[in-house]
């Protein structure tokens, strides 16, 4: 597995002072390039905690499920809400299963819903 980034997405959390998948990957793994996009460094070096997926605020960090897993071209997205994390899985079909994780996700890093 790993993460894939949405360049169109990305911008590189611009106000603050640094990205928040950079400051959320515990293995140093993601770079921000002078375009403030973020990038992968090295995607077989992926701890696969999914720090940084969870941490953006526009959706643009997503988990890459394997083929065996998933199947070609399944996206699994989070959603931060106060008391847990909604993992939303689409299949290639465009059919989506939905799975929340408690948690507790401080004030400041909720994502307004779209």
């Amino acid at each position: 597995m790993g993460i894939l980034i949405d360049e169109n997405a990305c911008h590189g959390c611009t106000k603050l002072p640094e990205a928040r998948c950079v400051t959320a990957c515990p293995g140093d793994l993601i770079g921000i390039r002078e375009d403030r996009k973020a990038y992968m460094r090295v995607q077989a070096d992926c701890w696969d905690c999914y720090a940084c997926v969870k941490m953006c605020p526009v959706s643009a960090v997503e988990v890459v499920l394997p083929y065996p897993v998933a199947g070609q071209n399944a996206r699994l997205m989070p959603k931060m809400k106060r008391e847990s994390i909604r993992w939303s899985l689409t299949y290639p079909a465009g059919n989506q299963e939905q799975f929340d994780a408690p948690t507790r996700v401080p004030e400041e890093l909720l994502v307004e819903e779209r």
